[in-house]
């Protein structure tokens, strides 16, 4: 009986580890990747990087990070602010696959200011 209980507190401690779970960024190497895209972005466009700065507060989701990183290096001149999808690196919860009806071209178009 005793093995039984061991045997399902095992095996109920390891289905619960090993279920899928969202991979995220430590909070300053998100910082770096943030400010390095935006670093690029600047001297590509020839402006200053956009103040305030992107703050990032808690781990990210690496699949927003992504996207953020990826929006930055992409948007156009002048680099006056950040894209519309770095919004996405302070959701809690993995967004998935972007919808078909978004374009993410025309999304990291769009500039926070």
């Amino acid at each position: 009986m005793k093995i039984r209980i061991l045997f399902f507190l095992f095996a109920s401690g390891l289905l619960i580890n090993c279920g899928p779970s969202v991979d995220r960024v430590e909070t300053d190497d998100a910082q770096s990747q943030v400010y390095a895209a935006a670093k690029f972005a600047s001297e590509k466009c020839g402006n200053p990087i956009p103040n305030p700065p992107l703050v990032i507060l808690n781990k990210p989701i690496q699949r927003n990070l992504d996207f953020c990183t990826i929006a930055i290096t992409r948007t156009e001149c002048p680099f006056l602010g950040y894209p519309l999808p770095c919004t996405l690196i302070y959701l809690e919860q993995e967004t998935g696959d972007l919808p078909w009806y978004l374009n993410f071209n025309e999304l990291s178009k769009i500039q926070i200011k």
